[in-house]
C-alpha cells in the first residue's frame, strides 16, 4: 500500500492545499514559512492513532474541521479483502477529521478524529447487516440466517447466533473470502468505526524533524524517538526471520520466570531469594498494618523488538572511541540514514546470509518523513544521501522538505511539487508537475533535456522569478550591467530574479517546459542570431529555435539582441571564455546604451 494522493483542509497554514500526487520519492520545496513541514504533519497526523495529538493551535479556522485525505493504491491481497467494502477502482480513500470540543470535566478545548471513508455494502444480502435488517427487521433469527445461507460453522456458538455472535463472525468471513460488492455511495464519506482497526492496516509513519539537536533522536531513552521505532522496525524484520530467533523468546521467557512467581505449573522455577525478600517484607509490612495477607513483586521483561529498540547504545570510533550522543550533528543524522540503509538491505534479502531460513511475514509499508535531509550534511554525502531515500523508496515511500538542490531531479519532474504561501488568509497551496508541458516530446529528447538540469540549474526549482539565458557570458553581462546602472549591489537575486543559464539557445525551449510545467514566472533573453549575409539554412534554422521559445513562452517576456550580445556592444567576435567576458564587464563604460536599454527592461 502506497499514498499517492493528499488533499489537507484546515491544518495549520493550510486553508485548502486541493488535492496533489504524490509519489514513492517525493521533494516538497519552498521558501521558509510557506507549510512543506506542516504538509509532512498532516500525513503523520492522518496515519496515526486519535488527533495525532493535533491542538487547538493546529486548526487554521478553529470552528471549522480538519480534514486530511488520503488516496492509496498497490494494496497486497490481504490488504485489498481487508479494505475491499471502501475500495474504489482498486483504491482505498480515507480522511480523517478533527474537531474542536469542550472537554466537560477541564472546560478545555480538545481535539476529536474519526476515520470517514466511502462505504459499500457486500452484494448478497445475508452479508450485509443493514440488509439483513431492512429484510427481516430488527430482531431476525441470526441462526437461521447462517444455517439458510451456508455460512460457515463460526457463525454459531452452540448452535446458536446473535447480532454479536453475526458480527464478529462475519469480519472475519469477509476477510478470508472474496465477495460482490454494490457500488459505493459516492455522496458522503461514513464513520469506519475503532481508529484501532484503521491504524493496523495502515502504513507505518516515522517523521525526521529538522532539530537542532538530532542526539534527541538516537538518545537510548527516548524510546518513542522515530530512530528507536525504526530500530523496532529493523527488528521486527530482521529478527523473526532468524531460526535462532526462538531462542531470544525463551530466553525471555526463563528470565520471565526467574523474576516473577509462577503463573503456572512448568517452566524454571523462581529465583528462591526473591521469594525471601517478599516474605520478609511482608512480615515486616504486616507489624504496622495487620490487614496485610501478602506483598508480591513483578519484573515486567520487554519483548524483542521493545529491547531492540530502547536498550541499544551506540559508539563510533573516529579516532576516539565515543558515544555517538557527543558526536557532531552531522555524524548524529548520518546514523539515522545509515539505518534506513540497513532497512534497504534487509528488504532485499542482502542484509545477512541465510536470513530467508524463516519466510517473511507480510510486514507493513513505511512512509518516511523528513525535513530537510540536507542539514548539517556535506555537500558531497548529501548527495549520497538522497541516493539513499531513492533506494528507500524503491520498497517503501520517502516524502521530505528541502531546500537543496543535490535532492531533486528534474527528470523525474512528477516527484516535485513547489509549496507557496503568497498570504496568511490564502494560505498554503501546492503546485505539483503538469505533464502536459512535455507533450510532443520522445523519450531521447527529454532525458536529453533534464541532463542539462544538474544542481547547479535545478535552483530554478527554489527561485521566485527565473531569468533564462544562453550561456554564463550572459549571466556576467546582465549581473555586470546591473550593478552599472545601480539597480543591484552584488547579485541578481536582490531584485527577486535567478538567472539559469541553459547552455545554448537551443536548450532554452526545454527549461521553458519545466518552468511551465510549475507555474514558475520567467523572462527571456537570448540572441536572434539573425543577420545579413548569413547563410539560408543556418538563418532556418535560427528562426525556427527563435519561434519555439516565442511559442512556449505562454506570455513570459522574451527579449532578444537583434543580433547577438557582442554584436550590441559593439564587438565583431565572441568571448572567448568567461574570463575574456569578466575582463571586458569589469570596465563599465564597456556597456552600450543598447545592452543597458534591453537588461533593464528585462528586469523591470
Amino acid at each position: 500500500m502506497r499514498l499517492i494522493k493528499l488533499h489537507v483542509k484546515n491544518f495549520r497554514s493550510v486553508k485548502d492545499s486541493g488535492e496533489f500526487d504524490v509519489t514513492q520519492l517525493f521533494a516538497l520545496v519552498g521558501e521558509n514559512n510557506t507549510g512543506k513541514s506542516n504538509l509532512l504533519r498532516a500525513i503523520e497526523v492522518l496515519l496515526s492513532a486519535g488527533s495525532g495529538k493535533v491542538g487547538k493551535d493546529d486548526f487554521f479556522d478553529q470552528a471549522a474541521v480538519v480534514v486530511i485525505k488520503g488516496t492509496f493504491t498497490d494494496l497486497t491481497q490481504q490488504e485489498r479483502l481487508r479494505w475491499r467494502p471502501y475500495l474504489i477502482a482498486d483504491q482505498l480513500i480515507l480522511e480523517k477529521h478533527i474537531s474542536l470540543t469542550l472537554d466537560d470535566n477541564t472546560g478545555r478545548a480538545k481535539a476529536e478524529a474519526i476515520f470517514h471513508g466511502y462505504q459499500a455494502e457486500p452484494s448478497s444480502w445475508f452479508l450485509s447487516i443493514p440488509k439483513i435488517q431492512e429484510r427481516l427487521g430488527d430482531r431476525p433469527k441470526w441462526q437461521d440466517v447462517a444455517r439458510e445461507n451456508g455460512l460457515p460453522d463460526y457463525f454459531l456458538e452452540d448452535g446458536k447466533s446473535n447480532k454479536t455472535i453475526y458480527v464478529k463472525a462475519l469480519a472475519r468471513f469477509l476477510l478470508e473470502n472474496e465477495v460482490d460488492y454494490d457500488e459505493p455511495d459516492l455522496k458522503q464519506t461514513q464513520a469506519l468505526g475503532l481508529q484501532s482497526n484503521v491504524i493496523a492496516a495502515l502504513p507505518r509513519v516515522y517523521l525526521l524533524p529538522a532539530i537542532t539537536d538530532y542526539s534527541d533522536e538516537i538518545d537510548r531513552r527516548s524510546s518513542t524517538s522515530t530512530f528507536r521505532r525504526l530500530m523496532a522496525a529493523l527488528s521486527d524484520r530482521l529478527l523473526q526471520r532468524d531460526p535462532r530467533f526462538i531462542e531470544l523468546q525463551t530466553a525471555l521467557a526463563t528470565i520471565r520466570s526467574l523474576l516473577n512467581p509462577a503463573a503456572s505449573a512448568g517452566g524454571v522455577p523462581r529465583i528462591q531469594t526473591l521469594d525471601s525478600v517478599e516474605n520478609k517484607i511482608t512480615e515486616l509490612l504486616r507489624r504496622v498494618m495487620p490487614t496485610v495477607q501478602k506483598v508480591s513483586f513483578a519484573v515486567e521483561i520487554d519483548e524483542v523488538q521493545d529491547l531492540f529498540s530502547a536498550g541499544v547504545s551506540l559508539s563510533v570510533d573516529d579516532g576516539m572511541n565515543t558515544d555517538v550522543l557527543a558526536k557532531g550533528h552531522g555524524l548524529q543524522r548520518c546514523v539515522v540514514f545509515t539505518l534506513l540503509q540497513t532497512l534497504i538491505l534487509n528488504e532485499r534479502n542482502r542484509l545477512v546470509e541465510n536470513n530467508d531460513a524463516i519466510p517473511a511475514a507480510p510486514e507493513s509499508p513505511i512512509i518516511l518523513l523528513v525535513e530537510e535531509p540536507e542539514l548539517y550534511i556535506h555537500p558531497q554525502l548529501a548527495k549520497l544521501l538522497y541516493d539513499v531515500l531513492s533506494a528507500f523508496s524503491l520498497t517503501d515511500q520517502a516524502i521530505y522538505t528541502t531546500h537543496s538542490s543535490f535532492f531533486i531531479d528534474a527528470y523525474d519532474a512528477e516527484k516535485i511539487a513547489i509549496i507557496s504561501k503568497l498570504t496568511v488568509e490564502q494560505g498554503t497551496l501546492v503546485r505539483g508537475c503538469d505533464k502536459s508541458a512535455f507533450d510532443g516530446l520522445d523519450d531521447r529528447k527529454l532525458f536529453k533535456g533534464f541532463t542539462m538540469l544538474n544542481p547547479a540549474m535545478n535552483d530554478l526549482f527554489f527561485a521566485k522569478k527565473v531569468m533564462l539565458v544562453e550561456g554564463p557570458e550572459d549571466i556576467i553581462a546582465v549581473t555586470a550591467t546591473l550593478k552599472a546602472l545601480g539597480r543591484i549591489v552584488a547579485r541578481v537575486e536582490e531584485l527577486g530574479w535567478s538567472v539559469i543559464a541553459c547552455g545554448g539557445k537551443d536548450s532554452i525551449p526545454f527549461f521553458q517546459r519545466v518552468l511551465n510545467a510549475f507555474s514558475i514566472p520567467y523572462a527571456v533573453i537570448h540572441d536572434l542570431d539573425i543577420h545579413e549575409g548569413m547563410k539560408q539554412d543556418a538563418e532556418a534554422t535560427h528562426k525556427k529555435t527563435n519561434d519555439t521559445i516565442a511559442m512556449l513562452s505562454q506570455g513570459a517576456p522574451i527579449h532578444a539582441f537583434p543580433v547577438k550580445l557582442e554584436r550590441s556592444l559593439g564587438l565583431d567576435r565572441h568571448f572567448g571564455d568567461q574570463y575574456a567576458a569578466h575582463l571586458f564587464f569589469s570596465e563599465s563604460a564597456s556597456i552600450t546604451q543598447e545592452v543597458m536599454d534591453l537588461i533593464s527592461g528585462a528586469f523591470a
